[in-house]
């Protein structure tokens, strides 16, 4: 099969190479999927460039995330041939991928494959926040780096429950973007406006969680700025300065500050309340309103001018595409 590999750590357009590569036998645990299309993620670049939490053993076919078809299911009817699937694993930068079977996600038929192929990581991210933040209709929360695919999963997610948004970002190049999705507000990360607009809404109104991917000098803003009794969730590391407050920021507003990774919050669900998480997801994602926008389409073998276009993306996903 033709698959994307790197042989060591690197420039990800540098290392890359494609090949043809041999796909190991299918173990009893797994099923085999004819990949059909994968999206470039942030943690791809990672795993190619500097560290992550997986480890390569080189030669290393990258990508983390995708949808196919099931074409050998190993004789388990749980996986019918055929289906329609999306699954997080390693090794889908490729025509074929061996996937254990607790890492499938099994889809309708008619469900889009350019939003099957994004499901497996942002949207249980997107919603297992909100759930985290504790939300409620008319409640309010914030979100930094509201730009990104997972804030614009939240926001979409957090209009369905009636639970308003504020949006945060370096510019208004997407605001008109993100009031579509349902944000309530788009503010500019100035720290001086930010905190002068979040006390005036403050005074009026409930803002009960903080779902910070940035860090820095933003984050130390709004912990100072925030309602009392509010929950500040930190998942995310885009600024490199460390968010600095004062104790009496904490005590005297009783507030909550934690940390958030999928895989932690996934070890403390049951499968049954996964099951019916994945069932709730699938159903509000498969909504044609529901946004998961694709702004490119690449074969594996123009895999260098994909990398380009991801890095300098700002709206849509970019697709290896094998369909």
């Amino acid at each position: 099969m033709k698959a994307l590999y790197f042989r060591e750590k690197g420039a990800a357009a540098k290392v890359l190479e494609l090949g043809e590569k041999n796909i190991q036998d299918l173990s009893d645990n797994e099923v085999r999927i004819k990949v059909l299309a994968s999206p470039i993620n942030p943690a791809d670049f990672m795993f190619i460039e500097k560290q992550y939490r997986v480890k390569p053993e080189f030669p290393q076919i990258a990508g983390f995330e995708g949808a196919g078809t099931i074409i050998d299911n190993g004789g388990d009817e749980n996986f019918p041939l055929n289906s329609i699937v999306a699954f997080r694993h390693k090794n889908i930068w490729a025509e074929f991928a061996n996937i254990p079977k607790d890492k499938i996600i099994l889809l309708p038929k008619n469900f889009p494959i350019e939003k099957a192929a994004q499901l497996s990581l942002n949207p249980l991210t997107a919603w297992a926040l909100l759930e985290e933040s504790n939300a409620h209709t008319n409640e309010w929360i914030v979100l930094s780096a509201a730009s990104s695919t997972v804030s614009k999963l939240i926001i979409q997610f957090a209009k369905n429950k009636g639970i308003n948004t504020i949006a945060i970002v370096r510019d208004f190049e997407q605001k008109e973007e993100l009031l579509s999705l349902g944000a309530n507000m788009v503010l500019i990360s100035d720290n001086e406006i930010i905190e002068k607009q979040i006390r005036e809404l403050g005074k009026t109104e409930r803002i009960v969680s903080f779902l910070d991917a940035v860090g820095g000098d933003l984050a130390s803003t709004i912990i100072k700025t925030i309602s009392p009794g509010s929950k500040i969730i930190h998942y995310g590391l885009y600024s490199d300065q460390n968010v600095t407050y004062h104790n009496a920021d904490i005590i005297f507003k009783n507030l909550t500050i934690q940390g958030f990774g999928i895989d932690g919050w996934q070890n403390n669900k049951s499968k049954t309340e996964l099951k019916k998480i994945w069932t709730n997801i699938i159903h509000e994602i498969m909504n044609q309103d529901f946004k998961m926008e694709v702004s490119g389409k690449y074969s594996l073998k123009a895999f260098k001018q994909a990398i380009i276009e991801s890095r300098n993306n700002k709206s849509g996903k970019i697709l290896f595409w094998m369909n």
